[in-house]
């Protein structure tokens, strides 16, 4: 009777049916694949938002000072150029900031229109500042024209 008992009782255990050591290996090793994948996607988005944000910041500093300059123009006072101005670009740690340097520089040009020749100028503003993640150097480039009254 003993034997049939315990029959019995590895019968009940065999129909209960579960995981086989392989079986949580391999969902544990999924697991991890996910977690690390997670784990990436964060820290490149993290990265990717940082360079966003110098972007920006050097964008609108250049905007700002080819604004300036259309205001002194508009104004009839003569340009001020710029030759590797230093500005702070970012706040990188305790007491540090991260500067980049703005350079404004005089072009001119010309452009037909009607059989007749157009002459302006154009500002150049370029902001240059080395990525503190890659160690390269990054820069934001824009252009106002003014076309002679």
């Amino acid at each position: 009777m003993d034997n049939k008992a315990n029959s019995g009782a590895f019968e009940l255990l065999r129909a209960q049916g579960g995981f086989t050591l392989v079986e949580a290996l391999v969902l544990t090793l999924v697991i991890v694949v996910l977690v690390v994948s997670v784990y990436i996607g964060v820290v490149f988005a993290e990265k990717q938002l940082l360079v966003n944000y110098r972007d920006r910041v050097a964008t609108l500093l250049v905007a700002g000072e080819l604004e300036m300059e259309y205001y002194r123009s508009s104004r009839r006072r003569p340009f001020e150029l710029q030759q590797a101005r230093e500005y702070v670009l970012d706040d990188i740690g305790k007491s540090e900031t991260l500067k980049g340097r703005m350079t404004i520089e005089l072009k001119y040009g010309e452009e037909s229109s009607n059989e007749q020749v157009i002459k302006y100028q154009i500002l150049e503003a370029t902001f240059r500042w080395m990525d503190t993640t890659t160690k390269k150097e990054r820069y934001i480039r824009m252009r106002e024209d003014y076309f002679a009254i």
